[in-house]
Order: structure tokens, then C-alpha cells, then sequence
């Protein structure tokens, strides 16, 4: 999945930058979603001003995509434990750009080290693939 996350700011203003993985334990009612240290600064400051989130995941190669809204419980940076999952996520990306004619080294140039681990807790999932579908809720 390519993944986004996005927040906004107490004035209105948005502010987003990559994901680099997605994990859940419970079936989506709780996310953990990490952002590179690197590119998240605007996000973080929106998190610790409002708490609300939104995650965007698209598959590429048929533009499938959700979204997943909700409220931050914690921001933690990510552990050393944590950073061999993620270069694994960044190699499963850059194969699945390969697939679509898009070359490894763009998905391995992506920023994701070290990172920031923020942990979500879902209110509403919305199908946000292109068609008629898209905006309605999911659940």
C-alpha cells in the first residue's frame, strides 16, 4: 500500500507527509501507523494540538483505496526492533512499484529512518477508491 497520513491544524490548515507502514492487532479498531522523523513535523504538531488523524492506504496497481479516521492515543519513536519491519515494508513497495513499471529505486530513496510510531484509535473507515463508492463508510 502507499500510504499518507494527514492532520490539520487548530486554524484549519492541513498538513501530511508519507506513511511508511500500516500494522493493526484488532482487526482496524486500533492502528499504529509510522511516519518518518524526517518529513512528520507538521503532522506531529497537528497530533499534539487536536489528536485527529486520517490514513490513507491505495494500492497502486488498481487505485483501490481506504481511509481511516480517528484519534491518536500515543506518539513514541519507533524502536530499533521496529526499524527491520519497516525496511521490509519499503522493499515489499518498492516490488510492488517494480510490478507497474516503476523502478525499485524510487520506493528505496523514500525517507523511513528513524521514524515515529503513532497509535490510532479508528472512528470511521471510508472507501475511498475512484467510482461511485467512493466517500461512502465502511464497516
Amino acid at each position: 500500500m502507499s500510504i499518507f497520513v494527514g492532520t490539520v491544524s487548530p486554524d484549519g490548515r492541513p498538513a501530511g507527509c508519507r506513511g511508511i507502514a500500516v500494522t493493526s492487532p484488532d482487526h482496524l479498531k486500533t492502528v499504529t501507523v509510522y511516519v518518518p522523523m524526517a518529513t512528520s513535523r507538521d503532522v506531529l504538531t497537528n497530533i499534539a494540538a487536536n489528536k485527529r488523524l486520517a490514513i490513507v492506504g491505495t494500492y497502486p496497481p488498481d487505485h483501490s483505496t481506504m481511509q481511516l479516521k480517528g484519534t491518536t492515543t500515543a506518539v513514541r519513536l519507533a524502536s530499533d526492533d521496529e526499524a527491520e519491519f519497516l525496511d521490509y515494508r519499503i522493499e515489499r513497495f518498492a516490488d510492488m512499484l517494480h510490478a507497474i513499471g516503476i523502478p525499485r529505486r524510487n520506493a528505496r530513496a523514500i525517507n523511513h529512518w528513524p521514524a515515529f510510531a503513532i497509535d490510532m484509535k479508528v472512528d470511521e473507515i471510508f472507501e475511498q477508491t475512484p467510482g461511485p463508492n467512493a466517500g461512502m463508510p465502511l464497516r
